[in-house]
């Protein structure tokens, strides 16, 4: 995955000095972030303490789902599907280590501008800020922004660690199978990031493991399943937070969605 995130700059063409080798402390500045802008669209009473709450929730998860990559049964999963990976134990666990420092979530709230939009009123905003969103992540996310509403807020209070994830640049002829948003478990914000970068390499639409066929109100109940060629993130994302004593992804049974 780190590969994806590098970026050095370009010499002009026909240029023959030596490629910048990424392995270097003086050239990780060349390594693109990772990771989602997420939006707060309610800021109702006691609502300040769920949204810090489900920030802390979603960066431990995450950083704790890199840990299924440490694993010896990822490396013989990429080992399988001919994924290049470095030479040597030590130094893939170095370049987790680098995925997990580059690691961001861009938190956005401003009662002003963001309180009470819908989805729609979401994808418009997040449409005229992705130019900005470039500067920070890499290609911005496939597009795709987390939500926090009054729904999802609500949820944390009641300790259902939950999301929604949003695509921007979803439109419902093309993108059929789906509404382009879905309701994620906090601890499988990897693997949806993992989905969009695997769709990105092999041109296929980031919406087919969205897909949802019945009515879209039916998708503030739903629990996203993931998608069944990924591995388990959520077995390494539990957490512990300040306020509750324990956290672990939210394991639903699972949900007909055709």
């Amino acid at each position: 995955m780190i590969n994806y995130l590098w970026r050095p700059p370009r010499g002009p063409p026909g240029d023959k000095r030596p490629r910048l080798d990424k392995r270097l402390p003086e050239n990780f500045k060349y390594f693109e972030n990772w990771g989602f802008t997420i939006y707060r669209t309610y800021y109702g009473a006691e609502s300040d303490e769920h949204w810090n709450t489900l920030l802390e929730v979603l960066r431990q998860q995450t950083l704790l789902a890199l840990g299924y990559h440490e694993t010896e049964e990822a490396r013989e999963r990429e080992r399988r599907w001919k994924f290049k990976r470095s030479q040597s134990v030590a130094e893939d666990l170095e370049q987790i280590s680098w995925m997990k420092k580059l690691f961001r979530l861009f938190p956005r709230e401003d009662p002003s501008l963001l309180e009470g939009l819908d989805i729609h009123g979401i994808r418009e905003l997040a449409i005229k800020e992705h130019a900005e969103a470039e500067k920070k992540l890499l290609r911005a996310s496939w597009s795709f922004v987390l939500v926090a509403d009054e729904a999802v807020l609500k949820d944390i209070a009641r300790c259902e660690f939950v999301v929604k994830a949003v695509g921007y640049d979803w439109h419902p002829t093309t993108n059929a199978s789906s509404w382009g948003w879905v309701r994620i478990s906090t601890g499988d914000l990897l693997e949806l990031w993992e989905i969009l970068l695997v769709s990105d390499v092999a041109s296929i639409s980031k919406y087919v493991p969205l897909r949802f066929k019945k009515p879209e109100e039916g998708l503030e109940i739903y629990l996203w399943q993931g998608d069944d060629s990924m591995p388990y993130f959520s077995d390494f994302s539990k957490v512990q937070t300040k306020k509750y004593p324990y956290v672990a992804a939210i394991e639903a049974e699972p949900q007909d969605h055709t």
